[in-house]
């Protein structure tokens, strides 16, 4: 795994080494609104991101995770994964979440769309899914600029603060975000002539 940079991230692999920054973080206030952050102890965190594997080519299985540090200031406000499990070869599910400070500025949609876009240039995923619950409206609305579609409604599929909650869940295949870059280089390369130049 290596760092991805963004115009104002520095997507930074978490390791063994820095497993402690990350332990922290998911000790902030409001993170469990919407998901099941898991409560480990330290050592117990940095133990079983030391079991990760290192190589992120889609056909590892496991979990992959970076910290989301800002490049204004240094400072790790966030992290962003892939999970590829041993039932879906070929899929991986994206997660991610900011501290509560730190969030409205884009830095998930900035760090989601990277890591999106490394997945699928360095790796054979074929698709990416996400989930978040019907309430979590900004988290919706990202995947949805992302380019996710939203795929179906997972009953009782997540556990959030001890209880069952239902999920929806979305999907990016490959052949999707080939579309969206190619419309997105079009529209880099299109030549929009001003207005003083135009014909009545």
């Amino acid at each position: 795994m290596t760092s991805i940079r963004t115009a104002r991230l520095s997507l930074e692999p978490v390791t063994p080494e820095n497993a402690v920054v990350l332990w922290r973080i998911m000790q902030g206030a409001q993170l469990r609104e919407f998901q099941d952050v898991p409560r480990f102890t330290r050592q117990e965190f940095e133990k079983r991101v030391a079991a990760r594997p290192r190589s992120f080519d889609g056909r590892a299985i496991g979990r992959f995770e970076w910290l989301i540090v800002s490049a204004e200031t240094q400072i790790a406000c966030g992290w962003i994964s892939l999970r590829v499990g041993d039932q879906t070869r070929g899929s991986a599910e994206l997660g991610y979440s900011i501290l509560a400070p730190e969030r409205r500025r884009g830095f998930a949609g900035e760090a989601s769309a990277a890591i999106v876009d490394a997945a699928f240039e360095r790796t054979g995923l074929t698709q990416i899914e996400a989930c978040c619950l019907p309430a979590n409206l900004p988290s919706r609305l990202l995947l949805l600029r992302l380019g996710f579609g939203e795929a179906r409604l997972q009953r009782n599929g997540a556990i959030v603060r001890g209880r069952p909650v239902d999920i929806l869940v979305f999907e990016l295949k490959r052949e999707r975000w080939h579309e969206l870059r190619a419309a997105q280089a079009g529209s880099a390369n299109s030549i929009v002539m001003p207005a003083s130049a135009k014909t009545k």
